[in-house]
């Protein structure tokens, strides 16, 4: 008995070690890395985004964000090593002069034509686009105000472009040295100059491998597995998952739907009580969404607000009514002459660029000042503004409708008069607007509406969710998944393949924690209920197939349609032997078959296409050797059994000048240095990715 009782208190605390959250999120060239050094470098790039796309970062910049972190972390990791063995350094007086463009600076050289010019980006970030002139004394300016206080914010974006360009470097000196050292030797240089240059035609005839039914063959489970392991490199698969999954769509009850109208109905009279100058306050603050500030023509108005509203008094209330599932309740709330629409220019004094929004607005007012008193406003846009769409042709936005524009930005363009200089703010920073044209004026109306959605009560929720939970209790693996999903009539959806960086799956949002699970799960096994915003989904792992060789089993279907193809070309290869031994040349070889002879003419490596049979390396490359005017094969190629004749070859001289083959040879090799020489670092590298199972699998 106390054998027992050690037993199960062994257990217990062995299975408290094993329930311990693991805290590394990657281990790349042996170094790990933890949550908190991890989730630091995405806040780092998360800020430098805010900088330049504001505070509010939309669902796919955060998913660029963290794809981002995740890359460049692994670069950085197996590069900075790479660095540091081969001793290549960035000093402080190159990056300042590769930056800058000065050529002398701290370096003891009068010309150092590597860095005649300043950076590309730096370069961009100071020049006039309409002179291509670039501002030196601007730039200089600039680098010696990051220290002030008010420019912290800009300082920190120049610190990370900065390092930008320091990685940038140090990328092209390693990619520089290696490249530098890969160089073809004069053999490689005569083999690539000939065979590149040889020329054949020949005459075949084929017999397509689809002539021999399935019928005609036979083959065994051992030929299966022969084939198998003699190909087994041709079966590499990545570590993936295949997953059904049901969906639980939680929709509103009948229930629902008459409170959401009882409330609409109940808040008319106070709607209607409401006075003009309180309404907007009073729509916000009882509505599901904001009040519409656009003022719309007849035209734009939808056909119940049109019947309903038009030609009423302003205190004429409509509703409830029902609409987009939701019931609405509507009033006019102000009528006004207005412009259908606008053309206008803007200069953008962005805050991401000046990086303070009081200093955005002084140099606004200054400038509105110079244009005021005759300054030319196409080239201070030109000059000024951190609108690169439009700035290249004076800020031009050319014509646009009410409601296109955000409302601060719509509100100065069609408040205003033609001619007018007006200056306005938007999240992007502040603009000096010019309304440069508008149309006629039209009667245009602003409707009040009050919205309240027909949503799902608790109530509701619970009875989908508790719906979910009996699924899920009865659903103790795959099988059991697929009988509850006909239970309940769901028809479950079918995800092969899933890789473990995918971000999406059909019919799913924010599919990240269900890819997540199903990399932690094994087989068979069912998920818990995931419950993104109404529904609940529940998921089976249906297939398993992790890094390496795939198992015979898994690719049995590839296997047999390759011999059955081996099969059927070994048929006839014997068919066409049998009868090369009784013809005299390709004639009666066609003939005695009832085929043709075809022709194939100046045929090259550099293209493995064959008029009539389609792409055909093998037989190309077999092309290039066989003796000429000697009936040779049957060949097996891509699709057919092939005997050819070889009536011509033309072989380059090799005492031909062989430079321009070496500059091609040469290029090539270095031109996929840097793409190679890094994927055979991360190969080697043994990076491991543990985001899944750190922040989201559950």
């Amino acid at each position: 008995m106390m054998g027992a009782i050690g037993l199960a208190m062994l257990g217990f605390i062995l299975g408290d070690f094993n329930l311990k959250p693991s805290t590394r999120v990657a281990e790349i060239n042996g170094k790990a890395f933890e949550v908190e050094e991890y989730l630091n470098e995405q806040n780092v790039l998360r800020n430098f985004y805010k900088l330049n796309y504001g505070d509010n970062l939309d669902p796919q910049i955060e998913q660029r964000i963290e794809d981002e972190t995740w890359s460049r972390l692994v670069r950085q990791t197996i590069m900075d090593k790479s660095y540091t063995q081969l001793g290549l350094v960035v000093s402080d007086e190159e990056l300042k002069a590769m930056v800058s463009g000065d050529q002398g600076t701290g370096m003891g050289v009068t010309s150092v034509s590597a860095f005649s010019e300043p950076h590309p980006i730096v370069r961009q970030m100071f020049t006039n686009p309409e002179t291509g002139e670039f501002n030196r004394y601007i730039m200089i300016n600039y680098f010696n105000s990051l220290d002030r206080e008010e420019y912290a914010q800009e300082k920190e974006r120049w610190v990370f472009i900065e390092h930008e360009i320091l990685d940038e470097r140090m990328n092209q000196k390693y990619i520089t040295l290696l490249s530098k050292g890969l160089r073809p030797s004069s053999l490689e240089v005569k083999d690539h100059f000939i065979e590149n240059g040889k020329k054949v035609d020949f005459n075949f005839v084929s017999k397509n491998i689809s002539t021999i039914s399935d019928e005609d063959i036979s083959f065994s489970d051992e030929d299966l597995k022969k084939y198998y392991k003699e190909n087994i490199e041709s079966y590499k698969q990545d570590a993936s998952r295949s997953i059904e999954y049901v969906v639980f769509d939680v929709v509103s009850s009948d229930k629902d739907d008459k409170n959401s109208k009882l409330w609409a109905s109940q808040t008319k009279a106070e709607f209607g009580r409401t006075d003009d100058d309180r309404l907007i306050v009073y729509v916000n603050s009882v509505s599901d969404e904001s009040f519409d500030l656009q003022y719309y023509a007849n035209d734009e108005l939808s056909q119940i607000i049109k019947d309903s509203l038009l030609g009423k008094n302003d205190d004429y209330i409509f509703g409830p009514y029902y609409e987009n599932e939701s019931y609405k309740l509507s009033r006019i709330h102000d009528t006004q002459m207005r412009p259908d629409s606008v053309r206008a220019r803007h200069i953008l004094l962005g805050y991401s660029i000046i990086g303070d929004a009081q200093r955005a607005q002084d140099i606004a007012d200054s400038l509105k000042t110079v244009i005021e008193n005759g300054g030319n406003f196409n080239l201070i846009a030109m000059q000024y503004s951190a609108d690169e769409s439009n700035r290249n042709i004076g800020g031009d936005l050319g014509w646009f409708r009410e409601g296109t524009m955000e409302q601060s930005f719509n509100d100065a363009c069609f408040e205003n008069k033609t001619g007018e200089l007006v200056l306005t703010t938007t999240r992007y920073g502040v603009h000096i607007i010019k309304i440069a044209s508008q149309s006629r004026p039209v009667n245009k109306v602003q409707v009040a509406t009050i919205i309240h959605n027909v949503i799902s009560s608790n109530e509701t929720n619970q009875d989908f969710y508790t719906r979910a939970v009996k699924f899920r209790g009865k659903a103790i693996n795959k099988e059991k998944f697929e009988e509850q999903a006909m239970e309940y009539g769901l028809d479950p959806r079918v995800v092969p393949n899933i890789v473990k960086d995918q971000r999406t799956i059909p019919g799913l949002e924010s599919p990240t924690n269900i890819i997540g699970w199903a990399f932690g799960a094994e087989l068979g096994d069912v998920s818990q209920i995931f419950d993104p915003e109404d529904k609940y989904i529940l998921a089976t792992v249906t297939e398993v197939h992790e890094k390496g060789h795939a198992k015979f089993e898994d690719v049995r279907n590839e296997v047999e349609l390759a011999v059955k193809k081996q099969k059927k070309a070994e048929i006839l290869m014997a068919e066409l032997e049998g009868k090369l031994a009784e013809s005299s040349d390709l004639n009666s070889l066609a003939a005695s078959e009832n085929l043709t002879v075809s022709d194939a003419s100046q045929v090259m490596f550099a293209n493995a296409y064959v008029s009539g049979i389609g792409m055909e390396p093998y037989i190309v490359g077999a092309s290039m050797y066989l003796p000429e005017e000697k009936i040779s094969g049957p060949f097996t190629g891509e699709n057919s059994v092939i005997v050819l004749n070889v009536t011509n070859r033309e072989t380059p001289s090799e005492d031909a000048d062989m430079s321009v083959s070496a500059d091609r040879l040469l290029y090539s090799i270095q031109s996929r240095c840097n793409f190679e020489a890094f994927n055979a670092l991360v190969e080697e590298a043994n990076v491991v990715d543990n985001r899944l199972k750190i922040f989201y699998s559950k």
